[in-house]
Order: structure tokens, then C-alpha cells, then sequence
């Protein structure tokens, strides 16, 4: 079975210069959705819930998009180079199987992210959503138990929505590089095919 960290660590093996092979650091990016996610947190505390939902339907329109990408990479038939041709078409062809690799990684990876920004969506409109229900019957006892329970509960909450912007963010980017990268997966395969023509 896969587990989440291989999902993660095969989908960070995928950035790299396709030219030159030289590899790309990813902790500006992720570092940087770390810093932006509790700002969008902070300002987005109000009527989140339409946001969210919005988001929501977003996401679970990308997610079938991802899908309907795996089965398409799943189902793939990368096809044979012939033993009489040249090193440049065969170097060719190893390459795009291995970026056709890789887009499974990648797309993996964005469902991963996507599930789980959606899996967060609910727990962050929760308290929302049963506010009458939070208000009458858990504050009260959290209350008990500390006085500063609404100080604690106002933290936890922008905790777990600067999770969801940075799921959002993580997710968004994701895509946007998929998108990218079966672009040139498509030309490169093109490029491919025209020879097979000529």
C-alpha cells in the first residue's frame, strides 16, 4: 500500500530542470504558503462558509479532473521504439515514459491534497454550521475547565483554517503544474509522432 510520505516524497522527485536535470528546491514555495495561509486565515474570519463551499465545489471538480488524468496515464500505451532506431529517438522515448511517471506522481499527489483541503473544508465550517449547538453546550463546559477556553478555541480555529489556505494553495499550485507539465507531455509526444510521419 502507499503511504502519504511516499505520495509526498515521489511527487518532490519530479522537480527538477526537464533540460538540464538540475534539481529544484521546493522549500521557498512551501515555506511561503506556510507564511501566506494564517494571513488569509486572519482576514477571511468572517461568512466563510459561501467561500468554503465555493472552494469546495472547485476542488471536487479539479479532483475529477485528476482522476480522469490517472486512468489516462494508467491506461497509457507508451508504445515500442524499434530495435533499428536511433539513440535520439530512444533517449526520446525513455523520457517521456519517465514524465509520464512522474505526471502519476504529481497527480497523485494533487488528489492527496485536494481530498485532504476538502476533508479540512468540514472541519473548519463545522463550528459554523452548529453554532447554536457549540455556544449553548461545549463552550460552557470548556469554560469550566479554563476561562481562556474562547481564547484557546479562537487559536485552534486559525490553526486549522491557515491548514485549509495552505491545502488550497498547495493544491492550486499543484494543478497549475500538472496542467503545465501534460502540455508538454502532449507536444513532446507530438513532436514524437510527426517524426514517426515524416
Amino acid at each position: 500500500m502507499v503511504s502519504i510520505r511516499s505520495i509526498i516524497a515521489e511527487n518532490n522527485a519530479t522537480f527538477y530542470n526537464y533540460r538540464t536535470d538540475g534539481r529544484i528546491r521546493i522549500w521557498p514555495r512551501i515555506a511561503a504558503f506556510v507564511a501566506i495561509s494564517p494571513a488569509i486565515a486572519f482576514l477571511l474570519t468572517d461568512n466563510l462558509t459561501d467561500f468554503v463551499n465555493s472552494i469546495n465545489t472547485v476542488a471536487s471538480i479539479l479532483l475529477g479532473f485528476g482522476f480522469s488524468v490517472l486512468f489516462y496515464i494508467a491506461s497509457g500505451n507508451e508504445g515500442t521504439v524499434s530495435s533499428d532506431a536511433s539513440l535520439e529517438k530512444k533517449n526520446r522515448m525513455e523520457r517521456i515514459r519517465d514524465l509520464s511517471k512522474e505526471l502519476f506522481h504529481n497527480v497523485s499527489y494533487f488528489v492527496m491534497t485536494a481530498s485532504a483541503a476538502l476533508a479540512v473544508a468540514m472541519v473548519v465550517i463545522a463550528p459554523e454550521a452548529q453554532n447554536d449547538w457549540f455556544a449553548k453546550r461545549v463552550l460552557p463546559c470548556l469554560l469550566e475547565i479554563t476561562p481562556k477556553a474562547s481564547d484557546y478555541i479562537w487559536w485552534l480555529q486559525l490553526v486549522i483554517r491557515s491548514a485549509f489556505f495552505f491545502l488550497i494553495l498547495e493544491g492550486g499550485y499543484t494543478f497549475a503544474r500538472i496542467v503545465g507539465r501534460v502540455n508538454f507531455l502532449f507536444e513532446e509526444k507530438l513532436k514524437d509522432s510527426s517524426k514517426k510521419g515524416a
